[in-house]
């Protein structure tokens, strides 16, 4: 993937230095901002200032405020897709080969993937980020993430769906399930603070994510109607969908 809104090169006389620590520094402080506020009401002056940096700065490095939120969007992208990589791989490989045998647990390995990610350091404020920016329906960086983050997601869940059922890839029906299913993953994300809260943990700690995981993989058997992780279950007859 390319990384969007690469900083500029030094000027001859003066200017900013090119430092990919202030960089990294500004986008951090972004990406909460524009959680926190929506990409409308944020102002570069509110994010230059909570990262201790002239406000020219942020047109320096990212071109203004779109640049910005698509170098956040990037940043995010580039962060998923080295724990989401070995588990896409994974899946199409699956859906390549086009046999049930493996294709459940390779939907497994998927979902357990994008449940981990609630452990990455800074996950919270992607989440927000996220979030807020569907739920605003602003900002350029969020279609950046569904083309290249969400869309691929959809695509590999439908696709072992439909070999776990023997239904077509296309079906209104697989979609509609792949939705769901993933809508688990991400109600725990977009509401991390509001589960924690309501299952009175103190932290959303390895085993409290192990206890989401498991329970994920449960429901999205009962989902699927099948037994996912064996791999010696017969492939189903052609037009069975799951019940």
């Amino acid at each position: 993937m390319k990384s969007a809104s690469k900083p500029r090169r030094r000027p001859k006389k003066g200017g900013y230095a090119r430092g990919d620590e202030t960089r990294a520094h500004i986008i951090a402080t972004a990406l909460n901002i524009f959680g926190k506020q929506g990409y409308d009401q944020a102002s570069t002056r509110d994010i230059a200032g909570e990262a201790g940096v002239n406000p020219p700065a942020l047109q320096y490095y990212f071109d203004g405020k779109e640049g910005l939120h698509r170098a956040c969007a990037q940043f995010i992208i580039d962060r998923a897709s080295v724990a989401l990589t070995p588990a896409f791989e994974q899946a199409a490989l699956a859906i390549k080969r086009g046999r049930v045998q493996g294709a459940g647990e390779a939907l497994e390995r998927l979902l357990d993937a994008l449940t981990d990610s609630l452990a990455e350091p800074g996950s919270e404020t992607w989440s927000r980020f996220i979030h807020r920016g569907k739920g605003d329906g602003a900002g350029p960086g969020i279609e950046m993430i569904h083309d290249r983050l969400s869309a691929p997601i959809v695509d590999a869940v439908t696709g072992l769906l439909a070999l776990l059922t023997g239904a077509r890839p296309a079906d209104e029906e697989i979609r509609l399930r792949t939705l769901l299913i993933l809508s688990q993953v991400h109600a725990v994300h977009s509401s991390r603070d509001n589960v924690v809260r309501t299952m009175r943990w103190r932290v959303l700690d390895a085993d409290k994510i192990a206890l989401i995981k498991r329970l994920i993989r449960e429901h999205t058997r009962a989902v699927v109607g099948v037994a996912m992780a064996s791999p010696a279950r017969p492939a189903p007859k052609k037009g069975v969908k799951a019940g």
